[in-house]
């Protein structure tokens, strides 16, 4: 239980969650799932019950783009790709593992601010087999290896003499990529895809983004397209910019240039993109963006010169955040309830606001919400939709609520319905919402207080339903609706009858009812910009509302006539507000782009057999026409299917010994990882040696399956079980009498040898989890053979001092709020709440009694209970992006005196940086210190080789506290430091999370220490640490071991 040990683990827990990138947020497991698995030529496509028809689909899909995409970059995978369909939350996203050749897919149609509306499940398998194709040429070293990690481990010098080591002070682990690939070009190949593919395509909303980013002369630069870590908005413009110019070098020079730059990027040394564009393309990749931006800005400019003399917007009522959503008119037509991120980074921490008209001004509600707002007529009671986890094992669904506006309450309405973008009838007796499961979204109905469900619409075949209406006299429901690419305006009776399109050719989506119930207000993207229309429903008479250059949205009226909308502008979306707006008379109008000609009217030629859109629908059913689809094999039973083994060497240098020179500070080794697909069954392990056999090895074997009694009762944790096994060497002098006192010096080599078993459950919410383990660890001396003199050689013999028993349970939580600078200053609450029941056999002296001849350890055995809490508290200060930390750490025996052994400690990296780690030892320990940390440059945006600098941050702090046993000393003997930290946040090739660190503090009290009758004087020094990890912050207490040292005998 060395903090050799502590690190190394901490170390590899950062790696392993540097490089099992998810897409989803956190690790739920399903054990309820029952899954199937359908095999093609190329894939298996593993799904569970529930989810076929979509994974039907992705089969035909999968097989169909196989040919195109791999004959483009001529490269095939080694083995048939996985592909893992999942439909148990609503949530929209794909992953491509392009080392384990797997896919992760959920079924559930995107529906994004910042997107067309597109074929899901087309384009998100096109999307991510791009991925795994296109990345695989890239990579260096095949699919075996995706790195290799230097690391560095330096130790402070040790004082104590009952200490072999001192505590690191530097912690360094640094990946070597083997692949190279930037944000931008990863995912432009990816929607890009192929020349004569429409599985994705460029349409509206991105035009939108990146137009009004060129008309203002703010693109993200070269450098800043090339890494995420940005806000939503920031994230999808590098989707965005790398799709276009990703299609400007197929339009220039060729799509086979995107293969050539991908083999390009494989060349070992290559570290950037820009040798491989000045390789294949001739000309640096500056030049390349220059030409791109001069080409798209020309464009843009002749689409503003058609706009900008015949312009009409509406006022903009809210200006801040890039998120402003869903309008609505309260009943009295003098306010407008809206969904905003104002103050947020991202579009899912939006809240409710509303505006006054009469008044300009806007108050927040406790409302976290983003979807459709819908008043009761008395105006006392807000409805809408939001995802919760509070399901069983975890889901996370969508579900309808109703806020109590009188007494600020929220009500939850439904468990479970996957119902989401409600709307109140005029009665206030139903709501109408999009529902949906497998790939397909429909409309459905319930009673205002979520009781009755039925469904309106009856599709099967993955169409999608989108933001309801009711018409005024509740008869009939306005709502978008797809069957492949693009949203139509459609309309249907309550009851199920009459469903009709009544705006299509056109992306025309978010239809609301006149006031009179007589026309359809609507969005649509004629001559390629979102404006507002409204369709007399009678006479199909169509009139233009607005006239924008970004794009108009989510239109909604009042009785008056009045119009609000959600407008995009260079800064995101806004809330706009028009009073009576007329229709409008242009002698100009926009004609349909190139880019919308070149979708509509592409050959398919080596894809023919894929459709492009829905062949035929006949009463909603769309029937598919694709021969892979048609013959496809049964679904037979999953059977666990495991990844190829991960090898990622590691190169380390580790000084703690510091009579260890040259060579033996260097300790090569690796780690190996695999898993089952579907994330059931988990391996991960490594071990680094040096030449004196001084060895770190360890192995993690997870379980995330049915563990009988507890999936009975509903709880779902993940089994974890852990070996390690660690030894370090040193020398040891000593006297011993004979006819006289003789100096004797000999080898000891200390082993550590544990195993731990652990579960861990979510409890209380999705960011507090519960962990209980049992460890069971022995430490033991070798002491070698040594010569004594005039009795001859005495044989070598194992000391086994420690035999350990731990039994844990430990509370973690993580509330710190999701923003850009989540991880160099956080904002929000952690806590780690732990117990420790020990019961050990501990022989301290190294003391034998002879039994029977026999040498027998004479063993004590302590037990005892430890109790300890970790406390940050990160507020935000008023200043903007200014935060004080306070903090809290408590340690103890509860009472109870033990051996020094079992201390714990409060200075070093990881405590009171003021004074080396064993300077503050104690049965009991208690810290309270405070941060204040700033911002020093927000936004450096500069790359040098494969580093990209995002951010610099300082910090001053102080601490306050001790450690003791027994009797506690009084607060004014408790120990002082102050310091300062640099962080300084930074990507390496383009996808590793750097974070670099760099402390110094200063011990305020000198005292001294006395360790085997030799005083240690400790404090009135600087002390500095240095870090370079994927993450900023240390904790004391998050692993699930302890700070015991490695002590001398």
């Amino acid at each position: 239980m060395s903090p050799l040990k502590k690190f190394s683990f901490l170390l590899l827990v950062v790696i392993s969650g540097a490089t099992a990138a998810v897409a989803q947020e956190d690790d739920f497991p399903r054990p309820d799932l029952s899954w199937q698995t359908i095999e093609t030529p190329h894939f298996l496509v593993h799904f569970h019950a529930g989810a076929e028809r979509s994974a039907r689909e992705i089969a035909s899909i999968a097989e169909d783009v196989y040919g195109p995409i791999t004959q483009l970059y001529q490269h095939e995978p080694d083995s048939k790709v996985s592909l893992v369909i999942r439909d148990h939350d609503d949530y929209s996203n794909g992953a491509a593992y392009f080392y384990d050749n797997k896919i992760e897919l959920w079924a559930p149609a995107l529906d994004f601010e910042l997107r067309g509306t597109h074929s899901w499940l087309k384009d998100v398998v096109s999307h991510e087999f791009t991925h795994i194709v296109q990345i695989q040429t890239a990579m260096k070293l095949g699919r075996t290896i995706p790195a290799v990690y230097f690391q560095w481990l330096g130790y402070e010098s040790e004082r104590r003499t009952d200490v072999l080591y001192g505590y690191p002070n530097t912690i360094v682990s640094y990946p070597l990529s083997a692949f190279v690939v930037p944000t931008w070009f990863a995912e432009g190949v990816a929607q890009y895809n192929h020349p004569t593919m429409t599985y994705d395509y460029w349409d509206a909303h991105r035009d939108m983004i990146l137009r009004m980013y060129m008309l203002e002369g703010k693109p993200l630069t070269w450098e800043e397209m090339a890494v995420f870590g940005k806000n939503s908005l920031g994230n999808e413009s590098s989707y965005n910019a790398g799709f276009s110019i990703v299609s400007y070098i197929a339009e220039t020079y060729g799509a086979d240039k995107l293969k050539d730059i991908s083999r390009a990027l494989s060349a070992l040394p290559r570290v950037t993109i820009d040798g491989a564009i000045s390789e294949v393309l001739g000309i640096s990749g500056q030049e390349l963006y220059e030409g791109w931006k001069k080409a798209k800005t020309g464009q843009y400019q002749k689409v503003g010169s058609v706009v900008g003399a015949e312009r009409t917007e509406g006022e903009l009522i809210e200006k801040e955040g890039f998120g402003n959503f869903y309008p609505a008119f309260t009943p009295d037509g003098k306010r407008i309830a809206y969904v905003s991120n104002k103050g947020k980074d991202y579009f899912g921490l939006s809240v409710v606001c509303v505006y006054d008209l009469p008044s300009k001004t806007s108050r927040t509600l406790d409302v976290q919400a983003r979807s459709s707002l819908s008043f009761s007529p008395d105006g006392r009671y807000l409805y809408y939709s939001k995802t919760s986890r509070k399901n069983g094992f975890w889901a996370k669904l969508f579900d309808l609520y109703r806020y109590d506006l009188a007494n600020d309450e929220e009500e939850r309405l439904t468990h479970g319905l996957r119902a989401w973008n409600p709307k109140l009838s005029a009665d206030e007796k139903k709501l109408v919402f999009a529902t949906g499961s497998d790939g397909t979204a429909n409309i459905g109905i319930c009673d205002a207080d979520g009781k009755n469900f039925r469904q309106v619409t009856k599709f099967t075949q993955g169409e999608q339903a989108f933001t309801p209406e009711w018409s005024p006299d509740g008869k009939q429901i306005a709502f978008g609706y797809s069957a492949d690419d693009n949203q139509s305006a459609a309309v249907i009776n309550e009851d199920g009858t009459e469903f009709k399109v009544v705006v299509r050719g056109v992306d025309a989506r978010n239809p609301v009812f006149s006031r009179d119930g007589r026309s359809v207000v609507y969005a649509a993207a004629e001559g390629g910009i979102f404006n507002i229309f409204a369709i007399d429903l009678a006479s199909g008479t169509k009139r233009q509302l607005t006239n924008v250059l970004g794009g108009a949205f989510l239109p909604t009226v009042n009785s008056d006539g009045d119009l609000a909308y959600a407008s995009y502008t260079s800064t995101g979306y806004k809330i706009a507000y028009s009073q009576q707006p007329k229709p409008l008379v242009l002698s100009s109008r926009l004609q349909a782009p190139d880019w919308i000609l070149k979708k509509f009217n592409r050959v398919d030629g080596d894809v023919a057999s894929v459709p492009t859109r829905a062949t035929g629908s006949v009463d909603g059913i769309v029937e598919r026409d694709s021969a892979a689809h048609r013959s496809l094999a049964a679904p037979r039973p999953y059977r666990n299917t495991f990844s190829s083994l991960t090898i990622i060497p590691i190169v380390r240098v580790d000084n703690y010994n510091p009579r260890n020179k040259g060579i033996d500070v260097i300790r090569p080794g690796f780690y190996f990882a695999s898993s089952d697909v579907l994330d059931k069954f988990s391996l991960f392990g490594g071990a680094v040696m040096n030449r004196k056999f001084e060895r770190d090895i360890f192995g993690i074997l997870e379980y995330r399956g049915a563990i009988p009694i507890l999936y009975q009762l509903g709880l779902a944790p993940a089994l974890s079980i852990e070996a390690y096994n660690i030894s370090r060497k040193t020398d040891v002098a000593f006297s011993i009498f004979t006819d006289r006192e003789h100096s004797i010096s000999t080898d000891v080599t200390y082993n550590l040898l544990e195993f731990d078993v652990s579960l861990r459950q979510k409890i209380l919410d999705d960011g507090t989890q519960l962990k209980i383990g049992y460890s069971l660890s022995r430490y033991n001396a070798d002491i070698g053979s040594f010569l004594v003199p005039g009795s001859g050689l005495s044989p070598g013999f194992r000391n086994l001092y420690l035999i350990g028993n731990v039994l844990s349970a430990q509370v973690t939580h993580d509330g710190i709020a999701p923003s850009v600078d989540k991880d160099i200053n956080p904002v929000g609450r952690t806590i780690t709440l732990r117990y420790n029941y020990e019961f050990d056999k501990y022989n301290s002296e190294g003391e034998y009694s002879i039994e029977n001849g026999v040498l027998v350890p004479n063993y004590t055995k302590p037990s005892f209970h430890r109790m300890e809490i970790l406390w940050n508290e990160h507020l935000a200060l008023p200043i903007a992006r200014h935060t004080l930390t306070l903090t809290a750490h408590r340690a103890s025996t509860l009472g109870k005196q033990v051996d020094n052994f079992f201390d714990s400690y409060a200075g070093g990296f990881v405590g009171m940086r003021g004074y080396p780690f064993y300077a503050l030892g104690g049965n009991d320990i208690a810290v309270i210190g405070a941060a204040y940390r700033f911002p020093l440059w927000t936004s450096i945006n500069v790359r040098f080789l494969e580093f990209y600098f995002t951010k610099l941050y300082g910090s001053v702090f102080a601490d306050y506290g001790d450690a003791w046993t027994g009797t506690a000393p009084s607060f004014s003997r408790w120990k002082r430091d102050a310091g300062f930290e640099l962080r300084l946040e930074a990507f390496s090739f383009y996808q590793y999370p750097t974070r670099i660190f760099f402390s110094g503090a200063y011990g305020l009290d000198r005292f001294d220490r006395t360790f085997n009758d030799v005083a240690v004087t400790y404090g009135k020094e600087w002390r500095f640490y240095l870090g370079v990890l994927f993450d900023f912050e240390l904790s004391t207490i998050s692993q699930p071991l302890q700070n015991v040292p490695y002590r001398t005998r």
